[in-house]
């Protein structure tokens, strides 16, 4: 196997492993160090680059301007915590077929969205269950 395809399988079972959800590049190559497969950023950026034209892995892009990477299961939706910078997977909140209406009111073609909520995950809002109905408390 070659080195550029060792690193896109290493890459994948980094993430298949569930360390965390989404991963930065930076993050993926500390990852890779700490199994014993040490990669330069810029093979671990091309191979990231590959599996997400593959849709292997899902980039997405934030407002901090870095991307970050999951792998490409089912579709959810995102809250990106603006303390600890982690990406937490919520459920979709667009409608089953909502993209079909607004593709048929606008005349568009919808592939997939990218939702992403900010505010504060569970561990830094202080509170690991989540609440059921109702507003959250004012920050102060």
């Amino acid at each position: 196997m070659g080195r550029k395809a060792r690193v896109s399988t290493t890459i994948v079972a980094l993430m298949q492993a569930g360390e965390r959800h989404a991963w930065t590049l930076e993050a993926l190559q500390a990852g890779l160090a700490a199994r014993g497969e040490p990669a330069d950023f810029s093979s671990i950026f091309r191979a990231t680059e590959k599996l997400a034209a593959e849709r292997t892995i899902r980039k997405m892009l934030l407002e901090d301007g870095r991307a970050r990477y999951e792998l490409a299961d089912s579709h959810h939706d995102h809250l990106h915590c603006t303390t600890c910078d982690a990406l937490i997977p919520v459920p979709c909140v667009i409608r089953a077929g909502a993209s079909a209406a607004l593709e048929a009111e606008i005349g568009v073609a919808i592939d997939e969205h990218q939702l992403v909520f900010s505010g504060l995950c569970p561990k830094c809002r202080g509170d690991e269950a989540p609440r059921r109905r109702g507003r959250s408390p004012a920050r102060k």
